[in-house]
């Protein structure tokens, strides 16, 4: 664990050695410090931008892991003092569950760290001499020890309370409609009077004093309150308490809220249980996605929904326009002459309050609101700059444009339609609060002049012109419905196909409809950009090749990318990628490259391709032909015999030799992936050439045909229909009888580095879960036992759920062979036979080849003999080797593309 730690503290070091900017670097920092000591990513993902009343007004620290440690970051070259006093004025005013017991300060070049015990004792260090210092945060690694991972506890609580309070409204039978739409706005009320909006516990005390306290007439009253916020205070009649609530408008109080139907007193408690939360702590990000999942887990499953994390939303804004706006704004902030730099400033902010972005699969708008959150920050920086600082000498009022009615949205689901408007709503709040603080005059919205234009629709029955005209919009951003081809229901596989004019389309993922769309959409507006979370089965195999052909086709470039990393979604692990695409070619791409940890390494390409590679585009196409004219790979053989009526178990296959001796000679093991990996016995009646006389004598096979025939009679397909007139012989019969042959399985565990293969001959026979390779020899197996066609598999051949997936026309069939003497292959045929004779000792010993080829615990022996082993055949491509994995699928993949350039 020691060697651990310190080896993670000099990746650090050298991986933020250049870091200087606060805002832009921060978290990242952040993040991978605390990940230097194994703490758990969601307890780090909750500490972030902790917010904290001071004296009725917003701060945030920039991060908090509630109990032990508070970290301020400052930009390099800033003093530490401010950052001192701001982390203090933060500790006192923390929830006593939530005051730390360090504190870390950090410019990225020095750092300081607190104990809060001995405040006298402040330990100075270099950030380059961390590795040095470890012993200090031994806190961290003790604090570890706990499992117990807490969430953000008012996100949590309030949306479990409200999820009860909106199933008891439910259990009353208040309208389903009625009741989400009351949920939204009392959510507003909460957020309302602890942020300021409204005097503080407005709502409270107008639930305390003029509501009854058996409930009975708490729809009706808080009917008028709504429909009195949604009055101008000029137009009111209403007097008293009422009447001392501000105009809010925006349509959020629009529509009437049904009344006539008496709550209970249950309801009226809980509410008021509710509202004694700090709700002005409340994230709109997170709140929102926690609450509308609350509100409807199941449709929200079905329709493949997920919920993103505010870090995996950054990576989608950064590279999307965030990292490209601040690069404009800061050469923008260089200019010497005044007068040039202010006039740039202003048509740069003009632009800010230009833009529209839509996230056509928004959900709760998590998306859209951090977009909107990290659009307004840039626009306050503007301002500042604009201003040179002086906040004192000009009306806030002014200078703020950007609005949230230039984000729009599409949503299939009513309830995440209204979170996500309100969510917007919040986060124009805390964003005003923010601005306010910054130069030191209260700017507040209210009334509420703009809403988000989000719309109740299903994106892909839906015209989106009528959402928005292509010319009018600059960004497509979001996360659309994970949803596999192999699980859509019959509705969305007919929409879908409607949809996406692509041949094969029944293989494609329901995301790849977004994608599609989006490129139309990009013809009518070459300017337009988008970028894209979704599973990373779309960018490999056949996926990869059929969508990304097309996409290509119609002009598509990938300008930035991340390639899969782990994201847990509330504890169920998805793979994803993020792609940034458009019609613009642009010279600098960007591609994150993820070696198992949350932050990646950036490299620049001259080109992303369709599996999101440093390569051309391959265009890969599925061929009966190897490539490189080694022997043609087919399937085992497929029984089509119902649910195994030709198949044995062992007891089954002793007690037919036992009383019927000549039967054994028909009766074959049986080799599919499962057999091969695990070692178990299976085994099955090979009829063709038992004689039809000895078939009549034995009744257990009169009764196997009998089976078999009405199984294939009974069938739909007209071909298995045909196979009834054979109802003793295999479906497709691959039997091979005269030579050796390999088998490779379909599908296997992504928890090995290598696909284990091995030898058979007959009678042994291969079922349709493997492939099979007559006449391979022993150097065709040490190349397809190579880390070089291991990579190819993971990357070319798509996955199964997370497992890798085998194909002869579109994996071995593609792959390049490399060339070699007569020394090298000696070498290699050499190589190999001594990996099958370890295996043949472990074997011996009880274990399967699952067992030898787990990732983590493979023999050392085996281990060493594959390096060795990849070693040489990395020499066979490569005289001098290669520098990383990315490397060797660059280069396997340009000698693809000159092969099938020369084989056409």
């Amino acid at each position: 664990m020691k060697s651990e730690i310190i080896n993670n503290a000099f990746n650090f070091i050298e991986m933020h050695k250049d870091d200087k900017n606060e805002r832009q670097q921060a978290q990242m920092w952040i993040r991978d410090f605390l990940e230097i000591f194994n703490i758990p990513i969601q307890k780090i993902n909750i500490g972030f931008e902790w917010r904290i009343n001071i004296d009725g007004s917003q701060k945030y620290a920039d991060h908090l892991l509630n109990g032990l440690l508070l970290i301020e970051m400052k930009s390099r070259g800033k003093r530490l003092d401010k950052a001192k006093s701001q982390a203090y004025k933060y500790v006192m005013n923390l929830e006593r569950e939530d005051i730390p017991k360090y504190i870390l300060l950090c410019n990225f070049e020095n750092a300081q760290l607190i104990d809060l015990s001995n405040m006298e004792k402040v330990i100075e260090f270099k950030v380059t001499e961390l590795h040095k210092k470890l012993g200090y945060f031994n806190f961290l690694l003790n604090k570890i020890q706990d499992t117990h991972i807490p969430t953000n506890p008012v996100n949590a609580k309030a949306a479990k309370l409200m999820e009860n309070l909106h199933n008891y409204v439910l259990d009353i039978n208040y309208p389903k409609n009625a009741s989400d739409l009351l949920m939204t706005r009392i959510v507003f009320c909460f957020f309302a009077e602890d942020s300021g909006i409204f005097e503080n516990n407005q709502f409270t005390n107008y639930i305390k004093n003029e509501t009854k306290k058996d409930g009975s007439d708490l729809v009706d009253r808080l009917a008028t309150l709504f429909q009195t916020l949604n009055t101008p205070v000029k137009d009111r009649f209403q007097s008293g308490s009422l009447n001392e609530f501000p105009y809010i408008n925006g349509g959020l109080f629009e529509i009437h809220q049904p009344t006539g139907l008496a709550l209970n007193n249950k309801i009226r408690e809980l509410i008021l249980e509710i509202s004694l939360l700090d709700w002005s702590k409340i994230s709109p990000v997170i709140f929102g996605s926690m609450f509308e999942g609350a509100m409807d887990k199941k449709r929200r499953h079905s329709l493949g929904a997920h919920y993103t994390s505010e870090i995996n939303i950054l990576k989608v804004v950064n590279g999307l326009f965030l990292d490209e706006l601040r690069k404009e704004f800061d050469n923008i902030s260089k200019i010497k002459i005044k007068k040039i730099k202010t006039k740039k400033l202003e048509e740069f902010h003009d632009k800010l309050a230009s833009l529209k972005f839509l996230d056509p699969a928004c959900g709760s708008g998590n998306f859209l609101m951090v977009a909107y959150r990290e659009l307004r920050r840039l626009e306050h920086d503007v301002i500042d700059e604009i201003n040179q600082g002086q906040t004192l000498l000009f009306d806030i009022n002014d200078f703020i444009k950007v609005e949230i009615n230039q984000f729009y949205g599409m949503e299939i689901l009513p309830y995440a339609v209204s979170v996500a408007k309100i969510g917007l709503w919040m986060m124009d709040h805390l964003m005003n609060i923010e601005a306010s603080e910054l130069f030191g005059r209260l700017y507040l919205r209210l009334p509420l002049h703009a809403s988000a234009n989000i719309t109740i629709c299903d994106a892909l029955k839906n015209d989106w012109h009528q959402i928005i005209k292509p010319q009018n919009l600059d960004y497509i951003l979001g996360n659309p419905p994970f949803i596999g081809a192999r699980v859509m229901s019959s509705e969305q596989k007919n929409l879908f196909k409607k949809v996406v004019q692509i041949k094969g389309s029944g293989n494609l993922d329901y995301v790849c409809a977004w994608y599609y769309k989006c490129v139309l959409f990009m013809n009518e507006n070459p300017k337009l950009k988008a970028a894209l979370v979704s599973t990373n089965s779309i960018f490999q195999g056949i996926q990869a090749n059929l969508l990304w052909k097309k996409l290509f086709e119609l002009g598509a470039h990938i300008n930035f990318a991340h390639q899969t990393f782990k994201w847990d979604n509330k504890g169920a692990t998805v793979h994803v990628c993020i792609a940034g695409f458009s019609l613009i070619d642009e010279k600098e791409k960007y591609l994150y490259h993820y070696d198992n940890r949350e932050h990646p390494n950036l490299k620049k390409a001259k080109n992303i391709n369709e599996y999101l590679i440093d390569a051309p585009y391959l265009m890969l196409k599925s061929s009966t032909k190897q490539i490189s004219n080694y022997p043609i790979m087919r399937f085992g053989s497929m029984a089509n015999d119902g649910k195994g009526n030709f198949q044995l178990n062992s007891e089954l296959r002793y007690k037919l030799i036992k009383e019927y001796p000549i039967i054994e000679e028909y009766i074959h093991e049986f080799i599919g992936a499962k057999e091969l990996l695990d070692g178990e016995k299976r085994y099955i009646l090979y009829l063709k050439d038992m004689p039809p006389k000895l078939m009549r004598k034995i009744p257990y096979i009169q009764k196997v045909i009998e089976n078999v025939y009405q199984v294939r009679k009974n069938s739909k397909r007209k071909a298995t229909q045909k196979l009834s007139q054979f109802p003793y012989a295999f479906g497709e019969d691959r039997v091979i009888k005269d030579s050796k042959f390999l088998i490779i399985p379909r599908v296997s565990s992504e928890n090995r580095e290598y696909i284990p293969m091995d030898y058979f001959e007959y009678p042994t026979i291969a079922s349709d879960a493997v492939f099979q390779l007559e006449k391979a020899s022993l150097f065709i197996l040490g190349i397809l036992q190579s880390r070089m066609h291991s990579l190819w598999v993971k990357t070319i051949g798509g996955k199964l759920e997370s497992r890798y997936r085998y194909s002869n026309t579109l994996v071995y069939n593609s792959f390049v062979f490399p060339d070699y003497s007569q020394k090298e292959k000696s070498s290699i045929e050499k190589n190999m036979s001594e990996i099958l004779n370890i295996r043949k000792r472990w074997k011996e010993k009880g274990n399967t080849l699952a067992d030898l080829y787990d990732k983590q615990n493979m023999p050392i022996d085996l281990k060493k003999k594959h390096i060795e082993l990849d070693g040489k055949v990395e020499r066979l491509y490569k005289k001098n080797g290669f520098i990383n994995d990315e490397e060797k699928i660059s280069y396997l993949m340009k000698l693809y593309i000159n092969a099938s350039d020369s084989t056409n």
